[in-house]
Formats: structure tokens, sequence, C-alpha cells
């Protein structure tokens, strides 16, 4: 396989719907540990300092 070849199979993957819902997963997984964390960090030390109330998820 040349890299021409890779480049098109790897792109017909990323384009399945397969990966498309894996991906979304991935992301919101991810987001919510990020949010996590940021709730928890806010309900720290910081969180007197900064306010993020008015964010929404």
């Amino acid at each position: 396989m040349n890299e021409i070849e890779f480049d098109m199979a790897l792109a017909k993957f990323l384009d399945d719907e397969k990966c498309e819902k894996v991906n979304e997963t991935l992301y919101q997984m991810i987001r919510s540990a990020f949010t996590a964390g940021w709730k928890a960090a806010f309900q720290s030390d910081i969180g007197k300092v900064m306010n993020i109330e008015g964010r929404k998820e």
C-alpha cells in the first residue's frame, strides 16, 4: 500500500457512519470528564475567585 492508497483508505474509514458515532461518543466522554474537573475546581478555592454559574453545558 502506497501513501496515496493509505490516505484514501483512511479518508473512507473516517467518513464511515460507525467512525462518526465512535468519535462523537469519545468526544462526549472527554467533554464530561473535563466538565467534571472544571466543576470540581470551582468548588475549590478558585471558585471563590471565578463564577461560571451563567455558563451551560
